[in-house]
């Protein structure tokens, strides 16, 4: 596991997947951290305005993964709020307006067949089917476009 702290920016990646913990208390001396899972360094700023580097363990690691681990869980349990009355009804335009189109596709054949002549039973009763699915497609749309 490949653990990056990057202090100033408040950050956390762990395998490369980075997190913000604005509210971790992080050391303000320490710049960053570089672990592998095995061995690793960490940076400190010096008083200078320098940066001094030492080995770090997997325990100095620790408290860093663990915050960002409590974070991501934090973020995953996030519920996106429920869709408003008018982002339903936009969704529900959209949906209808994507079956008007899949339904007029679906009268292409039927409709050659009758203009050529050779349209069998079958036809005339798919088209049927298909006009009644678009009319109460039309109404409910109608309905939406004037709320």
């Amino acid at each position: 596991m490949h653990v990056t702290v990057i202090a100033p920016d408040k950050l956390v990646l762990v395998d490369g997947n980075a997190l913000e913990l604005p509210n971790f208390d992080f050391d303000e001396t320490l710049h960053a951290i570089q672990f592998d899972g095995q061995k690793g360094h960490i940076e400190f700023e010096t008083p200078d305005g320098g940066v001094t580097t030492a080995p770090v363990s997997e325990l100095e690691v620790q408290p860093y993964l663990e915050a960002w681990k409590a974070e991501k869980v934090r973020l995953e349990a996030i519920v996106p709020p429920e869709p408003t009355e008018a982002e339903k009804a936009q969704k529900r335009i959209a949906e209808i307006q994507q079956e008007l189109v899949s339904n007029d596709l679906a009268s292409v054949r039927p409709l050659r067949a009758k203009t050529a002549g050779t349209a069998k039973e079958v036809d005339e009763l798919r088209l049927n089917e298909l006009e009644e699915q678009a009319q109460k497609l039309r109404t409910e749309l109608a309905a939406l476009l004037t709320d």
